[in-house]
């Protein structure tokens, strides 16, 4: 009779059991989570059919604590099957969904100084990136943003460039 492979500890594979019940309480935990969202939500997850189904149950018996908790685990086990990194992702932007929105508005902050300290070159590898952007008025708002800086007022044309850029970016 062979062991099962965490019991080898010579083998490259070897996963000790402390490991592996953390890792379990950590599918615990996740699923926990999972079952906080609203319905609405965890109908958007790319979740396999028997784990919506283990959802739908968990609604069910929330009122009993320990067929709850047994269910947690159950529903650990079933997470060992799905794409963990998808779930763990599409959570994320569930439960936080500023996030994104505050990325590109630092994406854009960063693009609009950085068109004002670099001028040209700058203004030629954006273009490359969004080319429905024009050459010729993204030249123009930069001048007189730089302008408007200068004089420690960024003003009409600092946004103006900052919704300019956004836009072309966007489309």
């Amino acid at each position: 009779m062979t062991k099962p492979y965490y019991l080898m500890p010579d083998d490259e594979n070897y996963i000790s059991k402390t490991d592996l019940k953390k890792e379990q309480r950590e599918l615990q935990v996740f699923a926990t989570d999972l079952c906080k969202l609203s319905k609405s939500q965890r109908q958007k997850l790319t979740a396999s059919e028997e784990l919506q189904d283990a959802f739908k149950l968990a609604d069910k018996i929330a009122s009993k604590p320990d067929a709850l908790r047994r269910h947690l685990q159950f529903m650990a086990k079933l997470l060992r099957d799905e794409a963990l990194d998808t779930l763990k992702l599409e959570y994320q932007k569930l439960t936080s969904p500023g996030q994104e929105n505050d990325a590109l508005m630092h994406k854009l902050e960063t693009t609009r100084t950085d068109l004002l300290e670099n001028g040209d070159d700058a203004i030629n590898s954006l273009l490359e990136s969004a080319p429905t952007l024009e050459r010729q008025k993204l030249r123009q708002l930069v001048r007189q943003a730089k302008k408007e800086v200068a004089s420690e007022k960024p003003g009409k044309n600092y946004k103006e460039l900052f919704q300019y850029i956004k836009n072309g970016l966007s489309s």
